[in-house]
């Protein structure tokens, strides 16, 4: 199965995006289904991110994701909203994009932080400055720069930001829209 490409979307980017809101517009609005990894680690885990972050620590979540990217392999036709940081990490775009068509969702990161502040108990949040957030988002920045497309959310909702999804997924040509 390596090497062929899925028509899957898969939607990356920093906390506060709007992947879930807006993957689940896309899912509505193209009749797939929506998968999340961060909802199939707390379906497997029995637990959810900010105790598995708690009771094992961050290196173990960044191991549950791996897995998690394995079993979305098997994936085929589905919108696919990541955790912020799943992709960064050294081979993870690779395999992210042998899922199928990559979109990264950009914004200022103050926006971001604030609206993953607003959402609440997120684990990377904890304690850190928006100093060590903005510090946090320009690493992960190389990664996300790997997606097919980037969209800036920049002062959009989400059904705007879901519209410019399709729009420049149907002159990529990747999804009949």
């Amino acid at each position: 199965m390596r090497g062929m490409r899925r028509d899957n979307i898969v939607l990356v980017g920093f906390m506060g995006a709007g992947k879930s809101v807006c993957g689940r517009l896309l899912a509505r609005r193209l009749g797939r289904c929506f998968v999340e990894t961060d909802d199939m680690i707390v379906a497997r885990e029995g637990r959810s991110i900010p105790e598995i972050f708690r009771e094992v620590g961050e290196e173990r979540f960044r191991q549950l994701e791996a897995e998690a990217l394995e079993a979305l392999a098997l994936k085929s036709g589905e919108i696919i909203a990541t955790g912020g940081g799943l992709p960064c990490r050294e081979g993870r775009m690779e395999l992210v994009r042998e899922l199928g068509t990559v979109v990264w969702l950009d914004g200022d990161v103050r926006e971001l932080h604030a609206r993953a502040s607003r959402i609440g108990d997120r684990p990377m949040l904890d304690g850190r400055s928006l100093a060590e957030i903005e510090a946090l988002y320009r690493l992960r920045l190389p990664y996300y720069r790997r997606a097919h497309i980037a969209i800036d959310t920049r002062g959009l909702g989400a059904d705007q930001v879901a519209a410019r999804v399709l729009a420049a997924l149907r002159e990529a040509h990747a999804v009949r829209a």
